[in-house]
């Protein structure tokens, strides 16, 4: 039977259980430890964070955009509308209705002289500025310039007197000779209806066509008289585009644009009406 040596097997089992302990021991300190130290880290973050900020949920008020207010509607009031509404349509054959009907009222002869003052305003504003004074060439002598301008001043002062003389001068010329045609027309309309007193006693025994035939023509309209007869062929040839008959009458001042003859009153009316959007015109007869 072999021999055990009991005293020595049990040192060692005391040496194995005392290495254990320790071991444990140490990993429990170690434990510890980092418990520790996780805890004192958390209070050091918790101490040195930043306070938090609340925001605010209150919503802000939403603010009405003001309604658009349109200004109202302008009322406009045309002339013409009341002109049809008091118009008289003469419809009769009778000699004294169809001369007051030939006679151009007031306001087309306001129209008219109207329309004359601004064609005479407008060339007197083109012969002025077309007549500018030529003024004469510098020289390299300064001392000969501040001579000459006075000069210069009176020969200005000259043209101006002169030019104004001219234009009063003109003024009057075409003063008389508007006289004389008011006078030739005058004239014309009497030759006119005294040609018109025996042909009234041949109608009146034609039949209703012939009437009618004759009556027919008699109206017209005017759409402008003008001393440049370049704007007379520019009215023309809007007149054309517009599908009116246009014609040019000159005279020794004037180049008039008539339309027609068109027919009776009424149907000059119309076209009169169709006319407005190219130009004014009056009626008159032919």
């Amino acid at each position: 039977m072999p021999q055990r040596d009991y005293v020595a097997r049990s040192n060692e089992k005391k040496s194995k259980k005392t290495q254990k302990e320790s071991a444990l021991k140490k990993v429990l300190i170690l434990i510890i430890g980092l418990i520790l130290g996780c805890g004192i880290a958390l209070w050091l973050l918790k101490a040195n964070a930043p306070a938090p900020t609340t925001v605010s949920n209150t919503a802000q008020p939403v603010q009405q955009q003001p309604k658009s207010q349109l200004p109202s509607r302008p009322e406009e009031s045309w002339s013409y509308i009341r002109d049809l509404e008091t118009r008289t349509v003469i419809t009769d054959n009778n000699q004294t209705s169809q001369e007051r009907l030939a006679q151009l009222t007031t306001q087309q002869k306001q129209q008219i002289e109207e329309r004359r003052k601004q064609e005479e305003a407008r060339l007197a504003e083109q012969v002025q500025q077309n007549s500018t004074v030529e003024t004469p060439a510098e020289t390299t002598d300064k001392a000969t310039i501040v001579t000459q301008e006075p000069q210069l001043s009176d020969e200005a002062l000259a043209a101006k007197k002169a030019e104004e003389e001219a234009l009063a001068k003109q003024k009057i010329e075409e003063k008389r000779k508007q006289d004389e045609l008011k006078k030739q027309q005058a004239k014309l309309a009497e030759e006119k209806a005294k040609k018109e007193q025996p042909a009234k006693i041949v109608a009146s025994a034609a039949t209703p066509a012939d009437k009618a035939a004759n009556q027919a023509g008699k109206f017209g309209l005017q759409c402008g008289a003008f001393k440049n007869k370049a704007q007379a062929e520019n009215m023309q040839a809007r007149l054309a585009m517009a599908g009116f008959n246009a014609r040019i009458a000159s005279s020794a001042d004037w180049n008039r644009v008539f339309v027609g003859p068109v027919g009776d009153r009424a149907a000059t009316s119309r076209a009169q009406s169709n006319a407005r959007s190219v130009a004014e015109c009056v009626i008159v007869a032919m």
